[in-house]
C-alpha cells in the first residue's frame, strides 16, 4: 500500500502543470462593509470575469464557496457557504466586453462575529485539477456569533493554482512538471470540500521537547455513513506534504574488524573449563 501511495504521488507530481490564473474576481470589493437584514442574513453579491488564461471558466465543472479570515500564511476556514456550484446555477452578464459570472452568497448573522473575512473561491476541473482565489478582505458588522476575529490586512491571498494535463492530449510528447502550493496544506482536512484533499503530516521535529502534555492538532469530527451507493466519488486522492528536512548520507570507510578468532574476542570454551569430565561405572 505504501509503494502504490508513493508511486501515485511522484506520478501526480510529474503531471502537475502550474497555470496562471483564471478568475478574475469584481466584487466583493476591499474595505465594503456588510451587516444583516431584517432576516438576520448578510447577502453577498460575488461577482468575477474571466481573465482568459488556461483553465478557462467554461471549463470549471463547479464551484465551491467558504468564508476565511485570518492572516495570507495562516488561513481560518470559517464555513462553507456554499459547496459544488455548477454553471447553470450562476448568473452570467454577457453585455460587456467580459463575460461575468456573478452568485449571491446568504451568511446568517450566527455563523460567526464580527470581523474581517474574505472569500475562499475554489473551481474544480473534471481529471484536471483545481484552482483557488481569495476575494479581497470585507468586513461584517452587527454579527451574534461567538467567535469575533481582530486581525486586519489590506491584501488578499494569492490564488493558487494545481492543474494536470494529459500529454497525450497536449500532443507536445514532453515532461509536464509543477509543483503543488503548499498552502492547501493549512486549511484543516476537515473542511475541505474538494475531490483532492489535502492532510498536514509530522515534519522534522525540533532538537528538545518543549511540551509536556498531549494535544490535538485538529478538533475531532463526526463520522456519517451512506445509506444507498453514490453515484460519483466524493473523494478520489489525499495528497500530503513533501519531507520539511533532507537526510544526508556518506560511505563508511572504516576498515573491516578482523574475525573474533583473530581479535581475541573468540576462545577455546574447552579453556573455561574447570572440572573435567570423567566416566562413573555403575
Amino acid at each position: 500500500m505504501f509503494s502504490f501511495n508513493l508511486c501515485f504521488y511522484l506520478w501526480l507530481l510529474l503531471h502537475l502543470h502550474t497555470s496562471l490564473a483564471d478568475v478574475s474576481i469584481q466584487t466583493p470589493e476591499q474595505g465594503s462593509s456588510y451587516s444583516p437584514g431584517s432576516d438576520g442574513t448578510i447577502s453577498i453579491d460575488l461577482e468575477w470575469v474571466d481573465d482568459t488564461a488556461s483553465p478557462t471558466l467554461d471549463q470549471i465543472t463547479y464551484y465551491t464557496f467558504t468564508l476565511c479570515t485570518g492572516p495570507n500564511d495562516e488561513i481560518v476556514n470559517v464555513k462553507t457557504l456554499a459547496s459544488q456550484i455548477t454553471a447553470s446555477q450562476l448568473t452570467i452578464d454577457s453585455s460587456g466586453d467580459d463575460k461575468k459570472y456573478g452568485y449571491t452568497l446568504s451568511i446568517p448573522k450566527a455563523v460567526t462575529g464580527n470581523g474581517q473575512y474574505y472569500i475562499q473561491v475554489f473551481a474544480w476541473l473534471d481529471n484536471e485539477g483545481s484552482t483557488i482565489h481569495y476575494t479581497p478582505r470585507f468586513t461584517l458588522q452587527k454579527m451574534t456569533g461567538a467567535t469575533s476575529y481582530t486581525y486586519t490586512d489590506a491584501t488578499q491571498p494569492a490564488p493558487q493554482t494545481s492543474i494536470h494535463y494529459n500529454d497525450n492530449a497536449n500532443n507536445n510528447g514532453g515532461d509536464n512538471g509543477g509543483t503543488i502550493d503548499t498552502r492547501s496544506f493549512t486549511v484543516p482536512y476537515t473542511k475541505q470540500s474538494g475531490i483532492s484533499r489535502f492532510a498536514p503530516m509530522q515534519m522534522q521535529p525540533g532538537t528538545k521537547i518543549t511540551r509536556t502534555t498531549w494535544t490535538s492538532k485538529f478538533p475531532t469530527s463526526a463520522v456519517t455513513y451512506y445509506s444507498t451507493m453514490r453515484k460519483s466519488l466524493n473523494q478520489i486522492t489525499t495528497l500530503t506534504p513533501g519531507w520539511s528536512y533532507t537526510i544526508t548520507s556518506g560511505v563508511n570507510y572504516a576498515s573491516v574488524a578482523a574475525m573474533p578468532s583473530e581479535n581475541g574476542g573468540w576462545y577455546n570454551p574447552s579453556k573455561r573449563l574447570t572440572l573435567s569430565v570423567r566416566k562413573v561405572n555403575n
